[in-house]
C-alpha cells in the first residue's frame, strides 16, 4: 500500500525563459518528491494509475493556489536579532558597530540557539523552504545552527564565516585556526546525513580574509566538492579597500578567482559595483549573484542592475542579507527588487531600460535561486522529479488581499507579491513534509 499526497487547484511557477506559468492541474507527491503533475480532470485516471489504497486529497478553494518554495540566497541568521534595527550607517561603518559586536555574542552557545531557532522559524512562516546561511565565526554555534535546521524541517547551506585579517580583536581567527575549525564543521554537517542541511564554505570578504586563508578554502571546497559563497562589490569604499589590499589583482572578482574561489557553486552577494571584465569572469566560472536589494537601499551601497546581468549571460538569485536587509521575508525582496529596478529608469528613456515586473522577481526567488545554487534539477519549479517544495497561498488570509472576485488568477498572484505576507502562507512543505499548517484548505481521506 502506498500514501501519497494529491493537490489539485491552481499551481503557480515559472519557466525557464523567466516567463509565468499558471494553470489549473494536479501535483502528486510521494514522500519528497513530486511524481506527476497532470491536467485537473485526470485525478480518476491517477488514482488508477497509482491504483492507491490510501491518500490525502489537497483541494485548493477560489482564492489558493501553489507556488514552489522560496529560495533565500543569502542570509546572514546570526544577525537576526538586528533585523529592522541599526540602518543609520554604511557598510563598513555599520559592520564594526553593530553587526560584528552582534555576532560576537553567538559564541554563547545557549544565545546561538535562541537567535537560531527564531531565525528559522520566521522564515519557514514566511515560506523559505531553502536558505544559504552566514553563521559566525564559532565552530559550535554554526553546528547549532544545522541542527535547528534540521529540528525544524529547513533545507539550508550553512556556514560558518572566515576572518583573519581587519577584524574586532574579540571576533578574528587565525589562518591555521579559521581553516581547522571549518574543516571540523564540514565534517561534522556531512556526518549529520541529513538530505536537508549541507555545508558551505564562506569567506567573509577580501577586506577580512587573507589570500592564504582564501586560497586554503578554495582547496577545501574542491576536496569535498562544496558550494561557496562571499559578499562581491557591495559598497564603493569597500571596492576601494580591496584595491589596497591585494594591489596585484586588476579587480575585486579577479581576487576571488586568483584563489580558486569561482565555480559553478559559488555564490556571490551584492554584485553593485562590477565592470564588464568582471561579469566576463564570473559567467565563465559559472558562478552566480545573490541580488540583495533591501540590504543595497537600507546601508546606502548601490544598486544592482538585474536586466545587465541577465543579459550578460550570469546566473541571479534573490537574498534578504538579513540584517543588512531589514526584513528575512522572501517578499520583501521580492518588491525591492522591482524597486530597484525602477530606480534604473529614472532620467533615462523609457526604450532605454525595461525595468523587472512582478513575474520575474517571483523568478529570482526561485527557479533563480535554484539555479544560482546549482541545484535546479532538485528545486525550484512545480514539476515532475523536483522535491516537494511547496507553498500553499491563500488570498484569504488577510482583509488587504482577500479577492474581490474580478480578479484573475495572474491578478491573485500579482497581489500576493506586493501584498501578501506570513498569514497568506496557509502551509509550506519541504521534502513533502508538511513544516506549517493554517489549514484553509480541503482534506479528503
Amino acid at each position: 500500500m502506498r500514501s501519497l499526497t494529491i493537490f489539485q487547484g491552481l499551481l503557480v511557477d515559472c519557466n525557464p525563459d523567466w516567463t509565468l506559468r499558471i494553470e489549473k492541474a494536479i501535483l502528486v507527491v510521494q514522500n519528497d518528491i513530486i511524481i506527476q503533475r497532470g491536467p485537473a480532470a485526470d485525478l480518476s485516471n491517477i488514482l488508477e494509475k497509482y491504483k492507491l489504497e490510501e491518500y490525502s486529497l489537497i483541494q485548493l478553494t477560489d482564492s489558493q493556489f501553489l507556488l514552489p518554495g522560496l529560495i533565500d540566497s543569502h542570509i546572514h541568521a546570526s544577525q537576526f536579532p538586528n533585523a529592522g534595527l541599526a540602518l543609520d550607517l554604511t557598510l563598513l561603518d555599520w559592520l564594526e558597530k553593530y553587526t560584528f559586536p552582534t555576532e560576537a555574542g553567538l559564541g554563547d552557545s545557549a544565545k546561538a540557539a535562541e537567535v537560531y531557532e527564531r531565525c528559522v522559524r520566521t522564515t519557514l512562516n514566511s515560506g523559505t523552504t531553502t536558505a544559504c546561511y552566514f553563521a559566525t565565526i564559532h565552530r559550535q554555534s554554526t553546528e547549532i545552527l544545522a541542527q535547528v535546521c534540521v529540528k525544524e524541517g529547513q533545507r539550508a547551506l550553512i556556514g560558518k564565516v572566515c576572518m583573519d585579517r581587519n577584524s574586532p580583536e574579540n571576533y578574528c581567527e587565525t589562518t591555521e585556526t579559521s581553516l581547522a575549525d571549518t574543516l571540523d564543521t564540514v565534517e561534522t554537517i556531512l556526518a549529520m546525513k541529513s538530505d536537508l542541511v549541507k555545508p558551505v564554505i564562506t569567506p567573509r570578504f577580501v577586506p577580512t580574509c587573507s589570500r592564504e586563508l582564501m586560497t586554503g578554502l578554495g582547496h577545501l571546497a574542491a576536496k569535498y566538492s562544496l558550494h561557496i559563497q562571499t559578499h562581491l562589490g557591495e559598497n564603493l569604499r569597500e571596492c576601494e579597500w580591496v584595491r589596497h589590499l591585494e594591489p596585484d589583482c586588476q579587480t575585486y572578482t579577479e581576487v576571488y578567482e586568483q584563489s580558486n574561489l569561482l565555480g559553478s557553486k559559488t555564490i556571490l552577494a551584492h554584485c553593485c559595483h562590477l565592470d564588464d571584465s568582471e561579469l566576463q569572469i564570473i559567467k565563465n566560472a559559472g558562478s552566480g549573484v545573490s541580488h540583495c536589494p533591501n540590504s543595497n537601499f537600507s546601508l546606502k551601497s548601490g544598486i544592482c542592475d538585474v536586466r545587465r546581468l541577465k543579459n550578460a549571460g550570469v546566473k541571479v538569485g534573490l537574498g534578504t542579507d538579513c540584517s543588512g536587509g531589514y526584513s528575512p521575508s522572501m517578499l520583501n525582496a521580492m518588491r525591492h527588487a522591482v524597486m530597484a529596478s525602477n530606480t534604473l529608469t529614472f532620467g533615462r528613456p523609457e526604450s532605454d531600460h525595461q525595468p523587472l515586473n512582478f513575474s520575474d522577481a517571483l523568478f529570482l526567488a526561485t527557479r533563480g535561486g535554484a539555479a544560482l545554487l546549482d541545484m535546479e534539477d532538485e528545486i525550484g519549479s512545480l514539476e515532475a522529479g523536483k522535491l516537494a517544495d511547496i507553498l500553499l497561498v491563500d488570498m484569504k488570509g488577510k482583509e488587504a488581499t482577500l479577492p474581490f472576485g474580478h480578479e484573475t488568477a495572474t491578478d491573485l498572484v500579482h497581489k500576493f507579491v506586493f501584498l501578501g505576507d506570513d498569514r497568506n502562507i496557509a502551509g509550506v512543505w519541504v521534502a513533502g513534509k508538511r513544516v506549517k499548517d493554517l489549514m484553509g484548505c480541503t482534506f479528503k481521506v
